[in-house]
């Protein structure tokens, strides 16, 4: 499922670029021509690499990014692209294999096709915002979206402010407009946006997996047993093999339903911290409030240094605490499957014997002393105000630099201003980079995981008008490139994932840093003295919250773009606005729908 997404967005990373920091308008002009014939890709761009400090090499590597639609597979791509009879792939990388040859042969074009693959990095993250749209659905659903909006102007005064009516007269025009026979058959959508997209369906899975897990543990119990009464009692050997399958399958169903226990345990204790608790008590409330401002906070105030030493003298080894509790419980029936005389006659004597009612009181009692606690708190808060003011003031963030904007990335956005944004950002992996290779493509993982089941709707977290937006570790783990292809302004933004996805825009980055490197050539960004991500807290905190030093960081990586191609040069919102008021005007007649066309003809 993963795959999918990632091999949707490839990069190419070709070393060793000996032409320009401009591609000539024929080179210009034959890739737009072979992008819209090919029309797979939403979109491609093209930039330089700077060469790595300490390469022999000091050329720079030629990047081109495609995103495209779902289902082709990188190597089908690149075929399509290098066997186009324009021939733009090989007036753009064909210098690189086979100097001053115009025209190249059958066996030149299967060279550099060959050489694009190994050359070929799919995303180790990504994100696609306008989900299950062919660039071809795309233009058609945008035709009848501005058809549509012509015929409402012309039947706005027949109608005027009858809802209903003014709907169903629309969805007649569109019936028998032949040009839309198309649009009769409900948009494409995969399972997670469509009949997936419940709640219901996303818990089914976990669900079903336990319930099949336990099963064909039962099953496996089962058998002997079965084997037993239509063959007889079996020999030594197969009572001893009885035994076996016995004690197993009873150890792992023991050790199934503990841990399910533990989970459950977990999640109730979190429910109750994060959500009862601070409905309950305001000084719960904002002390919790207060510690996530606190983790966040740029500035090492006393405040903040004392949540920090008190997170780790106090959270992290409560949480150690339950994992390990929750880790001997779940274990438990292995250990005592192991070694059960040793269990019996030295570790069970040391347990404690608790009835049913003792395990009741203790967790009567525990419930107790947290609410004394939630109260003690709250009198405190009203009996030291000043104190507690002064403890709680609004954070200032101390920046020693504001952002710096080369000129080519400036000119860059300029000319994209009136269309989809797009930006490059290429960093470097902190050492070990073993290992922050490995963190980083973990928390893509999640990250992508995420995007295709849970956000679907062209929104990231709470961060919108994402198109396509991926992750790549180049250069043998020791880079670390991010495309993006977004809606709006770079400002907002990057406002929006600071604001609405900051845990995952921060374990994206945090293994990174920018280390002093050469423009890629003369007019291009370089980067003068090294700069490190913002500093983070246990993992998730700070980063990307130390505002203006995230925003200057991510400045400081972006590198120009060369040439740009937008298939169809539409928002996230119009493609959805457009695709809803197909379902509508072809799906059945009612108010969620006639609203929908509506609100399509009025935005």
């Amino acid at each position: 499922m993963l795959e999918i997404v990632r091999q949707q967005m490839v990069c190419i990373v070709a070393p060793g670029w000996a032409g320009g920091a401009r591609l000539s308008e024929p080179c210009r002009k034959a890739l737009n021509h072979l992008l819209h014939d090919v029309a797979v890709v939403h979109f491609a761009s093209i930039g330089l690499l700077p060469a790595m400090a300490g390469d022999a090499n000091k050329r720079p590597s030629l990047l081109l990014e495609l995103a495209v639609e779902e289902g082709f597979r990188p190597y089908d791509l690149l075929y399509r692209l290098v066997y186009h009879p324009d021939g733009a792939m090989w007036a753009l990388f064909g210098t690189m294999i086979v100097p001053n040859v115009a025209e190249p042969t059958a066996q030149q074009k299967q060279q550099l096709l060959e050489k694009l693959v190994s050359w070929h990095s799919i995303a180790d993250g990504g994100f696609v915002g306008a989900r299950d749209r062919s660039v071809r659905q795309i233009e058609m659903e945008k035709d009848l979206l501005d058809q549509t909006r012509v015929e409402a102007r012309n039947l706005k005064s027949k109608y005027g402010n009858d809802r209903t009516a003014f709907a169903l007269a629309l969805s007649r025009w569109a019936y028998a407009n032949p040009d839309f026979g198309w649009a009769a058959t409900p948009a494409p959508r995969s399972y997670w946006r469509g009949k997936g997209a419940g709640i219901g369906a996303k818990l089914a899975y976990p669900v079903a997996a336990i319930v099949l897990w336990f099963l064909l543990l039962g099953i496996v119990w089962a058998l002997p047993r079965a084997y037993n009464w239509f063959f007889g009692a079996p020999g030594g050997v197969g009572e001893a093999i009885e035994h076996a399958i016995t004690r197993t399958t009873e150890c792992l169903f023991t050790m199934s339903w503990h841990g399910l226990l533990a989970i459950a345990i977990i999640v109730f204790l979190v429910w109750l911290f994060l959500v009862p608790l601070p409905a309950q008590f305001p000084s719960w409330r904002r002390w919790l409030n207060s510690v996530q401002q606190e983790l966040d906070r740029p500035t090492e105030t006393l405040s903040s240094l004392a949540t920090y030493v008190g997170g780790w003298m106090i959270g992290v080894p409560l949480l150690l605490a339950i994992a390990a509790c929750a880790i001997a419980y779940t274990f438990a029936p292995l250990a005592y499957a192991l070694a059960p005389d040793y269990m019996h006659q030295v570790i069970e004597p040391k347990l404690p014997k608790l009835t049913g009612l003792q395990i009741t009181g203790i967790a009567v009692v525990a419930i107790i002393a947290v609410l004394c606690i939630g109260a003690l708190s709250y009198r405190l808060n009203r009996y030291f105000t000043g104190l507690s003011r002064k403890f709680f003031h609004p954070l200032e963030e101390d920046v020693p630099r504001a952002q710096q904007i080369h000129p080519s990335v400036e000119r860059c956005e300029a000319d994209l201003v009136d269309g989809t944004q797009h930006m490059f950002s290429l960093t470097e992996l902190r050492g070990p980079q073993w290992w922050s290779a490995w963190c980083i493509r973990v928390a893509l993982r999640i990250v992508t995981f995420a995007g295709r089941v849970f956000f679907t709707q062209g929104w990231l977290g709470n961060a919108p008008g994402i198109h396509f937006g991926h992750w790549h570790i180049i250069d043998n783990g020791r880079r670390f490139l991010f495309c993006s292809n977004y809606d709006g302004n770079f400002g907002g933004y990057l406002d929006d994932f600071i604001n609405g996805a900051a845990v995952g825009t921060t374990l994206a980055w945090r293994w990174t840093e920018l280390h002093p490197r050469a423009p890629a050539l003369e007019g291009q960004p370089g980067i003068a003295n090294p700069r490190s991500f913002p500093p983070t807290r246990f993992v998730v905190f700070r980063g990307v919250k130390c505002e203006l030093r995230f925003k200057s960081y991510a400045r400081d990586s972006m590198l120009p773009h060369l040439y740009r191609f937008d298939a169809c040069n539409r928002t996230v919102d119009q493609i959805n606005l457009a695709t809803g008021l197909r379902d509508a005007l072809f799906g059945e007649r009612n108010e969620h729908n006639d609203d929908l066309i509506m609100r399509a003809i009025e935005t």
